[in-house]
């Protein structure tokens, strides 16, 4: 029997349209010979012409945005760039890079760290604002958000800090979010660092995962890219640790956080305008 060529992987009936695969859409983005076209935006007219968080929100939403949506969008970017050499996730794309191994590599480590204790909690504080009442005492409610996150042996998010009993970038950013998103929201995320308090006895500020649960369900999107959004734009903070590190640290050294020191310009030790 001679062997067949170019056949059927199966070469028998199919069972029933098992075979087929659906035909499915998407309403992101399409191609043509010459261009590429994102929410119906062609990306050549708007290179030069259409600034990033512009674009990005169309990107997620999928229509055009104001004026003060991408001003927000944008401040959250400088809000979330970085945060220091000895932040979890920095001292993992620092041990990459002493390592030598690529820049990419260096910046995914450092994005695998993030979780609900670093960086990987707007979602869930998202979802948990959405709850909030539109009007009437937000204390009880704040209670309730707080019993229901112990029972589950779960922080709270979006408030508390290991190293600022006072975050200046979220109270910032709240200010800027309120514009746009009202007082309630801010009122609801204070209420819930109020709350935890009080448990705890200790200052507790809101934090800036908490400042972009505000500002990003203000620009009405999908809690889903809260998490996304705030490690995409780590991630540049992370590359200039990587970058750094790479061209100062030797190979294979012992990324010591205890022994960091800063060499950079001076920086003033408060903000005079928010000193109580």
């Amino acid at each position: 029997m001679s062997e067949s060529t170019g056949s059927s992987a199966h070469e028998g009936s199919p069972a029933g349209q098992s075979h087929r695969a659906d035909q499915w859409g998407t309403a992101i983005t399409t191609t043509t010979d010459e261009r590429v076209f994102v929410r119906g935006v062609p990306l050549d007219e708007a290179i030069g012409n259409i600034g990033f968080p512009d674009m990005l929100l169309r990107l997620w939403r999928g229509d055009e945005p104001s004026s003060e949506e991408t001003g927000l969008l944008g401040a959250c970017l400088v809000a979330a760039i970085d945060h220091g050499a000895l932040s979890p996730s920095a001292l993992v794309t620092r041990t990459i890079a002493s390592t030598r191994s690529g820049a990419i590599s260096g910046v995914a480590g450092g994005m695998l760290a993030f979780s609900d204790y670093h960086g990987a909690a707007v979602s869930r504080a998202m979802t948990i604002l959405a709850t909030a009442p539109s009007e009437g005492d937000l204390t009880g409610w704040a209670e309730g958000v707080f019993d229901a996150e112990r029972a589950a042996g779960r922080r709270l998010p979006g408030v508390g800090h290991r190293w600022h009993d006072r975050d200046l970038r979220s109270e910032r950013l709240l200010d800027v979010a309120a514009g746009l998103a009202g007082r309630r929201p801010v009122q609801s995320i204070e209420a819930l660092a109020t709350r935890v308090a009080a448990h705890s006895g200790n200052p507790t500020p809101v934090n800036i995962d908490g400042a972009l649960a505000v500002a990003l369900t203000a620009l009405r999107l999908d809690p889903a890219y809260g998490d996304v959004f705030f490690a995409l734009t780590r991630g540049f903070g992370l590359a200039a640790h990587y970058v750094e590190e790479a061209s100062r640290g030797r190979p294979m050294r012992t990324v010591d956080p205890t022994a960091a020191r800063f060499d950079g310009p001076e920086v003033a030790r408060s903000h005079p305008e928010n000193d109580d």
